[in-house]
């Protein structure tokens, strides 16, 4: 098993739990190895793809409602200790407005861009948030930060149906 499968894995497991505490009843059960464990949701595939696919980014994540809840929360993320978090003004800024939410930080003496955007389904309902956290580069200018997560978004919404989608177990568990 490669350090990404490995990674994806425990975090995945992780996330289970974690949502699972949260969320009680959103995730299903699985039977592996003769074990009780809660599937990983499409969310997380979501995330863990992304990150491969995208080296520029140091951290993402996606938060919504979950079914039958009121909160919004972090439900899947390349940080772990990140599931299950309640919304924040990024996200909910990005949601009400529609638009793009920027923070430009200083992390070890450089500028990191931190986008929240919010995403929508396959019929352009909006059906929470994507945060991104760009590496940083040399002479990084936030229009071209803004575009560059607004191409990484719109590669994730193609990925989304629907927002219950995002919560249907996959079978990388």
């Amino acid at each position: 098993m490669n350090t990404h499968n490995a990674l994806s894995s425990s975090t995945g497991l992780l996330l289970s739990i974690v949502l699972g505490a949260v969320c009680p009843g959103v995730l299903p059960w699985l039977v592996q190895d003769g074990q009780k464990t809660r599937a990983t949701i499409f969310a997380q595939q979501i995330v863990d793809d992304t990150l491969v696919a995208h080296p520029e980014i140091e951290g993402l994540e996606l938060a919504t409602t979950p079914p039958g809840k009121t909160e919004c929360i972090t439900i899947a993320s390349t940080d772990a200790k990140e599931i299950g978090e309640k919304c924040g003004k990024d996200e909910f800024t990005a949601i009400e407005t529609n638009a793009p939410f920027v923070e430009k930080e200083t992390e070890n003496g450089k500028e990191v861009f931190d986008v929240t955007l919010p995403i929508h389904d396959s019929n352009g309902q909006r059906v929470g948030t994507v945060g991104m956290d760009f590496k940083p580069e040399p002479r990084q200018e936030q229009a071209k930060v803004i575009e560059r997560a607004k191409q990484i978004a719109k590669e994730l919404e193609s990925r989304i149906i629907t927002k219950e989608r995002l919560f249907e177990p996959t079978s990388s568990t």
